[in-house]
């Protein structure tokens, strides 16, 4: 089995920055659905649980000058750019370093807030930068990880075998074929010749009697991103404590990127929106459940075309929002 990443090559890829052009030519979004669905007449305080490079927070700052915004985020890197692009707004903001799932530490001192957002999956500007390994379309790295601490991509590749990981691309990916790619990584794998996202993808090719698609290139990309950060267990776990962070007529919106993210969200909400959750065959309630959710938007809101042609990596983007009731 090849090395790992040594600590001091995963120390340089987070020491990566973004140029300033390219920083300020990110663009978060649906951002006036986010603040319509999250900002209310009682907002003071947000919880940006996913600040990323501080796109919406900016937007939210700059929409209500009463509000303080808590940002959060697990990537080291994008909170340092956050920092330079909310620097004019340092009184009314709190950047921290943490994974949404353990804020519940950082609001034992800040306090309940009245509207929750969470941008899921990666920024452009994590596909945009190489030594990140995120995307297929340009060579890096095997990493993966939204922080430097864990296990790489490549590391999750070299320690899964082939039925485990098939498993991964079927759950995480809804990858066609999912056996067969698996068996052709685990060879590259077996040859010393997966390091880098470029071999990944060769792999992929090689299971396929053509060349493989964008399409089954970014499913297998995502399969092995959320295997190795853990995403959808931390979404689940964040879900089921955000009442504890919030207060009465809070507002939550969350924008997804793959069904299987909005696929939680989704259920999470529509249970939450319910008094009864009793099989229907059972004639009297037994499970005392009552509503804490107000569903705001009855079906899932999409980016218009005019937002599509200007960012197409918006195309696949899906909020919901709730409000919080008493």
């Amino acid at each position: 089995m090849p090395p790992a990443t040594s600590v001091t090559e995963r120390d340089e890829i987070y020491r990566v920055s973004c140029s300033w052009e390219h920083l300020m030519s990110h663009k978060p979004v649906m951002v006036q659905e986010t603040l319509t669905y999250l900002l209310h007449d009682n907002s003071q305080s947000i919880l940006d649980a996913t600040v990323g490079c501080g796109g919406h927070t900016m937007a939210i700052l700059k929409a209500d000058p009463s509000v303080r915004v808590l940002g959060i985020d697990r990537d080291a890197q994008a909170l340092r750019d956050a920092q330079r692009m909310l620097k004019a707004f340092a009184t009314r903001i709190r950047l921290v370093e943490t994974n949404f799932v353990d804020v519940g530490k950082v609001l034992s001192e800040w306090g309940r807030v009245d509207g929750i957002l969470a941008d899921l999956g990666v920024s452009s500007l994590q596909l945009d930068t190489s030594s990140r390994g995120f995307s297929y379309s340009k060579d890096g790295p095997l990493d993966m990880k939204m922080s430097p601490e864990g296990r790489t991509a490549r590391m999750l590749l070299q320690e899964t075998q082939h039925s485990d990981l098939a498993q991964i691309l079927r759950q995480y990916g809804e990858v066609s074929g999912a056996t067969r790619i698996a068996r052709s990584i685990r060879r590259a794998v077996e040859r010393n010749n997966m390091r880098t996202t470029r071999d990944l993808a060769i792999a992929i090719d090689s299971a396929l009697p053509g060349v493989a698609t964008p399409a089954l290139l970014s499913k297998v990309f995502q399969a092995v991103r959320i295997a190795v950060n853990d995403e959808l267990r931390n979404i689940t776990e964040f879900l089921e404590r955000v009442f504890t962070y919030v207060n009465q007529n809070a507002r939550i919106v969350i924008i997804s990127y793959h069904s299987l993210e909005d696929r939680l969200i989704k259920d999470f909400f529509r249970r939450e929106s319910k008094d009864c959750l009793c099989p229907t065959a059972v004639p009297v309630c037994t499970c005392d459940h009552s509503a804490r959710l107000e569903v705001l938007t009855r079906r899932v809101v999409k980016p218009s075309v005019e937002e599509i042609t200007r960012n197409t990596r918006a195309r696949s983007a899906r909020l919901r929002a709730a409000r919080v009731l008493g």
